[in-house]
Parts: C-alpha cells; sequence; structure tokens
C-alpha cells in the first residue's frame, strides 16, 4: 500500500523483511509531495534513510533488517516515541517495536516461527503494521483500489472478485470507530499479478485489517499479517490483545 510508483508496483503486504517495509519511506523520500502512501512491504531490495534507533535498543539476534523502532519491549505499557507520538499500548513479553518513524509503526513476536522464517527468507512470518494509508492494497495493486473512509474501503474489498473477506464489522478503538474485516487472495482467482513471476504463489498469506476513520479525513489501517495460514489463528489470539489496548494520539500524525 503505497503511492503509485514503480518502486512498489509489484509489492505485497507480507512481512517485516531485510529493509524493515523501507518501500514506505523509500517512496516518500524520494517523492515527499507524493500523496498519503498506499502499502507494500516489500521482499527484498534496498534499505532505505531511516530514523536513527533509540540508543538502549535491542533486537532479537536473527533480526538484521533495518532498525528504528524501540527493539525487544518489556511487558507492559508503551508509548510511540514518532509516529502518532505519545499513543499507548499493552504488550506481553516477547514482543518487538521494528520501527517507529514518521509514517508507520511495526511490531512483531520474538517467536520460533519468526526466527525460522527470517533466516529462510528474509521475513518474519507473522507482523503488526500500523499505518495512515490512502489506498491500500493487500494482494496486488493493478487488482485493488481501496479508498475513502473506512466503510468505503472495505465495500471495495468485498466487492471485489480477486478477494476473499470475512463479513465487516463495526469497531471502535483508542477513540476511533472504523471496521475490521479479514482478507485473503480468493482461491479461485487464477491471474497473475503484472510483474510476478509464474511461480508467485500469495494463497497462503493471511491479513486482519482494522481501519479506522480520523477527525482530518485519512484513515489509520492496522494491519495483522500471516505469510502461513496454518499459525494465524494463534498469532491473531496473541496480536488481538495489543491492538485492542491502542489509545492513538491522532493530533501528533
Amino acid at each position: 500500500m503505497m503511492p503509485r510508483t514503480p518502486a512498489v508496483t509489484n509489492c505485497r503486504i507480507c512481512s517485516f523483511d531485510r529493509t524493515m517495509l523501507s518501500s514506505v519511506a523509500e517512496t516518500i523520500v524520494s517523492n515527499p509531495a507524493s500523496a498519503p502512501p498506499r502499502w507494500a512491504p516489500r521482499r527484498s531490495g534496498r534499505a532505505a534513510p531511516s530514523a536513527a534507533p533509540s540508543a538502549t535498543a535491542v533486537y532479537p539476534a536473527w533480526f538484521t533488517g533495518e532498525r528504528d523502532g524501540a527493539g525487544i519491549l518489556p511487558t507492559g505499557s508503551q508509548t510511540t516515541r514518532t509516529y502518532l507520538a505519545g499513543s499507548t499500548f499493552t504488550v506481553p513479553a516477547g514482543w518487538v517495536n521494528g520501527s517507529d518513524n514518521a509514517h508507520f509503526y511495526s511490531l512483531f513476536p520474538d517467536s520460533p516461527a519468526n526466527a525460522y522464517e527470517y533466516t529462510a527468507s528474509g521475513n518474519t512470518a507473522e507482523s503488526m503494521v500500523v499505518a495512515r494509508l490512502a489506498s491500500p492494497y493487500f494482494t496486488c495493486d493493478a487488482w485493488e483500489d481501496n479508498r475513502g473512509t473506512a466503510a468505503e474501503m472495505v465495500a471495495a474489498m468485498v466487492a471485489n472478485d480477486a478477494l476473499a473477506t470475512s463479513e465487516p464489522i463495526d469497531v471502535s478503538l483508542g477513540g476511533l470507530t472504523g471496521k475490521q474485516i479479514d482478507v485473503r487472495l480468493d482461491p479461485g482467482w487464477t491471474d497473475t499479478c503484472p510483474g510476478d513471476p509464474p511461480t508467485a504463489d500469495l494463497g497462503d498469506q493471511r491479513v486482519r485489517t482494522l481501519l479506522l476513520d480520523t477527525p482530518d479525513g485519512r484513515v489509520i489501517v492496522i494491519l495483522l499479517v500471516s505469510l502461513h495460514s496454518a499459525g494465524h489463528e494463534a498469532f491473531l489470539a496473541e496480536a488481538m490483545p495489543i491492538i485492542e489496548s491502542f489509545r492513538f494520539e491522532v493530533a501528533q500524525g
């Protein structure tokens, strides 16, 4: 979900790769006058300039990507320092803040599944991202055009033949309201995303997204992403209490 630029057209919502979701910062750095970003964490590519991490930030030994967050978080209450600065949430033991910059905030568990996947592919198996996005996409930029309010974005997703979605539900979170929906590639969709190799397979990926309207008209998009369906429900059981604890300082966005 990024601005429509060649650098990110064929990227995916997937996980935290070795560039730590640098496609967000890369597009904005190269085109600072662009519209609010779309989204597609890339699986590989060059790292973009990032904010300096905390001097005391410690990351899991297996994670070697770009680091501009707080690293391994202590159990309990947390506060964002840059993205929607002053927003708060609570985490259990074993969670990592990968990035906290002007464009997005990321979390992932320091888990055996993530360590294994990262060593094998350069991606985390399970991850969470919070970002303000003008037109998020979930499988392929060429197939999707999700814009407007949270309700309008969700309506476009439900109507899209390329996507299989759950029934949207209304949510209230951190003083904001919006929609929650689960999304995946429709099993009957056989097209190949333009630019993808013929062997590309997005069918096992699962995404839960919460879209929250804000007073200034921009939408906060929260993504809970699993590369593999087998672990997705267990990931949601751990991640959703974190999401539900968020209190947003939207005036700082």
